[in-house]
């Protein structure tokens, strides 16, 4: 059976699918128009699987500290509109069972890829491992395997069925140490080359000087990895050491390289590609502006923060008023969260760009919060108003967001004698009500901004975290249950043991829609 672009191998006479596929393009050799011969191969129609949503669990019952340099849990053709499931490192403390995502997915595939990379076991012990998967049909032990330190493997087309009643399945890693000694492996060492800088007049066509070596044994695979950089790109194949990079546009480029040895063990570089334009104007227009009848209001502080790597460029030297004029500054091109702070009694603040007009009522002293501003030159850059005016003829229908906390619960999780964990947990609600004095509740459609406050006791250091989720048709909404954790390495000097202890909390801020409450 063909479906669309992509071939799908089914088995004959069944209609059932193996998870095998392939991409059909015109160019291909071996290209085949769409055609369907329900004799050949008939298709039993299946009852939908909406509503199945999956919870990843790591269940370790040994006591060694565990550390993964890479994990990735991904529907088998993974792409941009479905991304991995989870992929990042990970470190599994003595007897810890760890949920990877606080709030459980829509399980979007059924046929998906597994890559565990180890990197250190403290007792150099090596694991059992089983990788079992529950439904509300049952539970399938799907891979029973050993893992050892700096060593890799990766699951292809595991088969993770979702079910016809939906509800929440679980795919669990369940480990437990041996009484044998892991096997010794020392992970490769990838070089991506020197960083490089080209002009995109000149329409560049860049090869990458990928290399690796393994100590003791040998480099399998190689792989690139766009993490950086402008959509428009053209990698000849990314699954060799030196590809073809062409296709670029004006802006930085990072790609990483990932070499693997024959043991599955990885190593990891990144290089940069600087893709200059020789006369382009690089700075973009913003316009500040307070309204002449707006005698008691200002702008105290613009700032953007970038969408991804940069710095947060501050705009304002002192505040702005209606006897001021307007304000140009030219800071650079851009996609930007835009942060405005006011004082004062106004009407509304407004932010026009990309032709448009987004308006946030005035909610008294504070912050207002502007998403995803794009920011060119000329017509095309963003004026910022603060107006005695409203946000339209319409009346504004506000409500009214409120955080709490309740159920404070602290448990201890240990192995001596090699460490311990404390962790702090709570419900983070926000709840939304019509009227300021939050009697009646009311349903709410919005994008909610809040701040997430990080302090380690240890360290002294502190992190501020502005982000934003949404929220939709629903009056209480469970934030979080993170509020922080203590770590102790029990085989170290009493005075050193406690690694870090953290304590997060939570604040809420405006938004377009709803008034934050204390």
């Amino acid at each position: 059976m063909i479906k669309y672009l992509r071939l799908e191998e089914y088995i004959v006479g069944t209609g059932q699918a193996t998870g095998r596929k392939k991409i059909n393009k015109l160019t291909d050799p071996d290209y085949a128009p769409p055609v369907y011969d329900p004799q050949t191969c008939p298709v039993i129609p299946v009852e939908p699987v909406n509503g199945n949503r999956l919870n990843v669990r790591i269940v370790y019952s040994g006591s060694q500290f565990v550390s993964f340099q890479h994990l990735e849990i991904a529907p088998w053709d993974k792409s941009t509109s479905v991304p991995a499931f989870y992929s990042d490192k990970c470190l599994v403390l003595p007897g810890q069972t760890l949920d990877l995502v606080t709030q459980p997915p829509k399980q979007v595939a059924e046929w998906w890829k597994i890559t565990m990379v180890s990197n250190s076991f403290s007792k150099k012990l090596s694991l059992n491992l089983i990788i079992r998967y529950t439904t509300a049909d049952g539970t399938q032990d799907l891979v029973t395997t050993t893992m050892d330190i700096n060593s890799g493997k990766i699951w292809d087309h595991l088969f993770l069925p979702r079910t016809t009643t939906g509800g929440l399945n679980l795919l669990e890693f369940i480990m437990t140490d041996t009484t044998i000694p892991s096997v010794e492996n020392t992970p490769p060492v990838a070089n991506a080359g020197a960083d490089i800088a080209v002009f995109v007049e000149d329409t560049p066509v860049v090869q990458l000087q990928g290399s690796g070596t393994d100590g003791d044994g040998n480099i399998v695979a190689w792989h690139w990895d766009k993490i950086v950089g402008p959509v428009a790109y053209q990698l000849s194949d990314p699954n060799i050491a030196r590809p073809v990079l062409s296709g670029l546009v004006a802006g930085l480029y990072k790609f990483r390289l990932t070499v693997t040895d024959n043991r599955g063990a990885i190593g990891q570089d990144e290089v940069s590609i600087t893709v200059n334009a020789r006369e382009a104007n690089t700075n973009g227009t913003l316009l500040a502006y307070v309204d002449s009848l707006a005698q008691q209001a200002f702008i105290t502080q613009i700032e953007l923060r970038p969408d991804g790597d940069g710095d947060i460029i501050t705009l304002l030297d002192v505040p702005l008023g209606s006897t001021d004029g307007a304000l140009l500054k030219t800071p650079p091109k851009g996609t930007y969260d835009m942060y405005v702070t006011i004082a004062g009694t106004a009407g509304s603040v407004k932010a026009d760009y990309q032709h448009k007009t987004v308006c946030q009522p005035y909610q008294g002293d504070g912050l207002y919060i502007f998403h995803d501003v794009v920011l060119g030159d000329g017509e095309e850059g963003v004026a910022v108003t603060l107006s005695s005016g409203t946000c339209g003829d319409e009346p504004v229908t506000l409500l009214y967001a409120s955080l709490t906390i309740t159920n404070n619960t602290v448990t201890e999780q240990a192995v001596l004698p090699y460490g311990k964990k404390i962790v702090r947990s709570a419900n983070v609600n926000v709840r939304f009500f019509q009227d300021a004095d939050l009697t009646q509740p009311a349903t709410a459609s919005v994008l909610l901004n809040y701040r997430i406050i990080t302090t380690d006791a240890v360290t002294a250091d502190t992190q501020v975290l502005d982000t934003y989720t949404q929220v939709t048709n629903t009056d209480t909404m469970l934030l979080t249950r993170d509020r922080g954790e203590a770590i102790f390495d029990l085989s170290l000097d009493p005075a050193e043991q406690l690694l870090s202890d953290t304590d997060i909390s939570y604040e809420l801020l405006p938004g377009v829609g709803y008034k934050v409450i204390s």
